[in-house]
């Protein structure tokens, strides 16, 4: 074989083709998580080594993910990497999974923020066993919700990711842990039931024979069934993502959470809600779609705009990252609301770079009130020449928030914006207003804590830790690598890819497919509707 013709090829492609990839990157952080559970540790002899049996759970994982990520043929439309065995025959449950190219977003997104949320997490000094254990089966049912393909699976997945989460929330978060972790309880239960009733419905006007969601999602109902089904789904996504005025829980959940635990929610879990409304109604419900889509442009619109002013008024630090957080949420939904190709592929993208986004300022927020001692922004000042590491990366994050160029989260916000200013332009006005008070209260924000005058009455300032340096520059790192390298690295003079495949050509698959029923023919006239 000549070096062109080996050069050619992805690295990692014929590597792997395990029939149970996708069950490999549910089931591992299990078994590593009941192994944690299980293993002795006596006045805490072993916290250390139980840190790096998580971390290299989760680099193994990524590891794994990445190679399936270089073998993922973009050019085909159908689920890859599928398994499906009969589980439940009686009711027509079955183990199915599999994924597409926004699935196979979902799961690097989820692949990365793991490895960050672990190294956010070496400060942890009680219950560490416990704590390791029960992050792990949270990263695992997010990776659980991601790749089903039945629904009753689904929402097993989908509901057992509050356990973990909320448990971690009490054992291990701030002063007002209890209300925030039943909060989240309460919301995310409402969204689980809310989806439980969509699927129902489903199965219910489909003969009751079958939850495998290419039957569900496949079968053509009428447009009361459409729209009744996708108000339920819409209902479970906007608990999730959050979107307003759903989003109660987000702002105590993020704020008294450990930092590891508020990057798991804020970057991975959380995308899951626009993962469904892509999935189920913009993908499988296009008649509720184009009706329901104004009013998803109107909650992306309320939801950016009301984060950003929120932001504003907040004087606490990690408040006003929890509300910042919110805004790739919204932006993301915009995209959905276009109901166009272009503003579709640019939620696709977003799902990616809004759940980095999203995770690096709930993160780099958290830090800075750990490092600075206070969360209050009435101290919080000048903070810049004493911790410099934190500084440049606050700075990251706040640009890619707000999509400036060179990040990718600047390709996601044109393909959204473009896409959506054709069929949603009030909506698409709205959310960039919202976006331009956003960059005011991160100017704000910025200005304040990091180059304001220092505050004498402020508790000592230290700069950020090994571990927590690294998370950060996990998050901002893949989000400078896809926006400066969108298409892969080539050798020079060639189209051939070094390593990285592309991620925006490895996600585009199946992303035809759902935006085929919002493509009119070339010859269709305006009026034929």
């Amino acid at each position: 074989m000549t070096l062109s013709a080996i050069t050619q090829q992805s690295v990692g492609a014929g590597i792997f083709s395990s029939a149970f990839l996708l069950s490999i990157l549910i089931w591992l952080p299990v078994i590593v998580a009941v192994g944690i559970a299980i293993m002795p540790n006596p006045r805490g002899r072993y916290d250390t080594l139980i840190k790096q049996i998580a971390f290299f759970a989760n680099l193994v994982t990524m590891f794994i993910l990445f190679i399936a990520y270089n073998q993922f043929e973009n050019f085909l439309p159908t689920m890859q990497y599928e398994e499906k065995i009969a589980w439940l025959p009686a009711i027509g449950v079955t183990y199915h999974l599999g994924v597409d190219g926004p699935g196979i977003a979902m799961l690097m997104l989820s692949g990365l923020v793991g490895i960050a949320s672990v190294l956010a997490s070496i400060g942890i000094r009680e219950r560490v066993r416990t704590y390791f254990a029960l992050l792990l089966l949270a990263q695992a049912s997010v990776n659980g919700a991601i790749v089903a393909r039945d629904m009753f699976v689904l929402i097993l997945f989908w509901g057992a990711s509050i356990v973990p989460i909320a448990l971690l929330i009490l054992g291990w978060g701030g002063p007002r842990r209890v209300g925030a972790a039943w909060r989240l309880v309460g919301y995310w239960g409402l969204g689980t039931a809310a989806l439980a009733v969509g699927v129902l419905a489903l199965y219910a006007v489909t003969g009751g024979r079958t939850f495998d969601m290419d039957t569900l999602l496949g079968t053509a109902q009428s447009p009361r069934i459409q729209i009744g089904v996708s108000i339920a789904m819409i209902v479970a996504g906007a608990t999730r993502l959050p979107l307003f005025p759903l989003h109660g829980w987000l702002r105590d959940a993020l704020a008294e959470a450990p930092v590891g635990v508020a990057v798991v929610v804020s970057g991975a879990a959380s995308r899951l809600g626009a993962f469904l409304l892509l999935r189920v109604v913009i993908g499988a419900e296009p008649a509720a779609a184009h009706l329901l889509s104004p009013v998803l442009a109107a909650l992306a619109a309320l939801t950016v705009g009301y984060a950003a002013l929120a932001a504003i008024r907040s004087v606490d630090i990690r408040h006003a990252g929890a509300y910042l957080a919110m805004v790739p949420g919204g932006i993301t939904l915009l995209g959905l609301a276009a109901i166009s190709p272009l503003g579709i592929a640019g939620s696709v993208l977003s799902l990616f770079t809004g759940g980095l986004a999203a995770a690096l300022i709930a993160g780099v927020c958290a830090t800075v009130s750990e490092r600075a001692q206070t969360r209050s922004l009435l101290l919080l000042s000048g903070l810049a020449p004493r911790m410099p590491n934190i500084a440049w990366i606050f700075l990251l994050a706040a640009f890619a928030l707000l999509g400036v160029p060179v990040f990718a989260s600047f390709a996601s916000e044109v393909m959204t914006f473009f896409g959506a200013f054709k069929t949603q332009p009030i909506g698409a006005f709205a959310v960039a207003i919202g976006l331009a008070i956003t960059a005011v209260a991160l100017a704000a924000l910025l200005g304040r804590v990091l180059f304001g005058s220092p505050n004498s009455d402020a508790p000592g300032v230290s700069d950020a830790a090994l571990g927590e340096t690294w998370y950060l520059g996990i998050l901002a790192g893949a989000l400078l690598w896809i926006g400066l390298f969108p298409g892969g690295p080539k050798i020079p003079g060639t189209d051939t890819p070094l390593f990285d495949p592309g991620f925006v050509s490895q996600i585009a698959a199946g992303v035809s497919d759902i935006t085929s029923n919002y493509t009119l023919p070339a010859s269709a006239a305006p009026a034929a509707q």
